[in-house]
């Protein structure tokens, strides 16, 4: 589901240059929306936006799955065009580890906005690649396709992403076996010096049993460092990561803020901004506030809190409301910009 605000936040911008605000929702359903039907499912202010502006209703999807329908989306173009596609069945980039993503030859509308003088940004899930030949080339950033800013998830929502309750105890105490492997050391070497210097009197095996044990806290902490948490679940603002691993329910709102730092920093315009939701993608992170609140479990609290953000977003720029495009698909082709 995509939305396209074209807004004109300032008198200075020039009335052929408005500002636009681009928002994806992440496998949201036709079905899923009040003004397509839904009555279950509380959505007003998507609602709201498709009363104000127009609720197109035909549409031909290039993809259902992120990576071939982004790249559709972002360049206009049939995903099998730009390499985007495959048969196999991991038909999505699984790993930032991978050398894969959109061909640096494709035109994605960012660039093409910019070499009009734009200033353009992406915060979200981008999922369309990161590295080529290193972990840090980031040959494949939204930096280049025409992105001046980027903050958000540079790969995708999975199940290791948000982990259940039982596992707080298991998070905390992995940040602390580090520490707790220089303290056990720190330990075993004043005990041995002390042992050969005559200083002090304490068993071998003592000395011994400790080394195990800073090989054992060890293991683990290496362990840690191995798990799709923490190498696939993170946030990154440009090329630094602010957050390994994530806490994924509350990646929204700090997306949120990140929006209207760059809406506040470009209030002249004219601007780009092209706001690519987490939500409503398994397995589906949503905060407290909202859980328990739908009449369809988990999904549907998360789709009311997806749109609870959405209002957010326009209320930042409603004060000269110029287009507004509300349609009902994951893909929005160039001929609509």
């Amino acid at each position: 589901m995509c939305l396209l605000l074209n807004t004109c936040l300032s008198q200075g911008v020039n009335e052929d240059k408005p500002n636009i605000v681009l928002i994806m929702v992440d496998d949201l359903g036709i079905g899923d929306l009040g003004c397509y039907g839904n009555d279950t499912i509380r959505t007003p202010h998507v609602d709201s936006l498709a009363r104000e502006g127009v609720r197109l209703t035909q549409h031909i999807s290039a993809a259902s799955l992120c990576t071939p329908s982004r790249a559709a989306f972002l360049t206009g173009r049939y995903p099998i065009r730009s390499g985007m596609v495959s048969k196999m069945d991991s038909r999505v980039i699984t790993s930032l580890g991978v050398s894969s993503g959109l061909f640096l030859n494709e035109t994605t509308f960012a660039a093409l906005v910019k070499n009009q003088g734009y200033t353009t940004a992406l915060i979200g899930k981008w999922h369309q690649g990161l590295n080529c030949l290193s972990r840090s080339d980031h040959c494949h950033h939204p930096y280049n396709y025409g992105f001046d800013y980027y903050y958000g998830m540079p790969l995708t929502l999975f199940e290791p992403c948000w982990p259940d309750p039982s596992r707080d105890a298991e998070l905390a105490i992995g940040s602390k076996i580090w520490l707790c492997v220089q303290l056990v050391a720190i330990t075993v070497l004043t005990l041995t010096i002390g042992k050969l210097s005559r200083w002090i009197s304490v068993p071998w095996s003592l000395i011994l049993s400790m080394i195990l044990f800073i090989f054992l806290l060890g293991y683990f902490w290496f362990s840690s460092y191995t798990s799709p948490l923490y190498w696939a679940c993170l946030l990154m603002r440009e090329h630094e990561i602010t957050e390994q691993p994530m806490k994924a329910e509350r990646a929204g709102s700090i997306m949120v803020k990140e929006a209207v730092s760059f809406l506040e920093r470009n209030r002249e315009g004219p601007f780009l901004l092209f706001y690519s939701f987490l939500h409503v993608h398994a397995p589906l992170p949503t905060t407290t506030e909202f859980i328990g609140t739908s009449k369809h479990g988990l999904y549907g609290d998360n789709v009311e809190e997806m749109d609870s953000i959405v209002g957010k977003l326009p209320d930042l720029s409603r004060r000269n409301l110029h287009d507004l495009i509300v349609q009902d698909t994951r893909t929005l082709s160039l001929a609509s910009l």
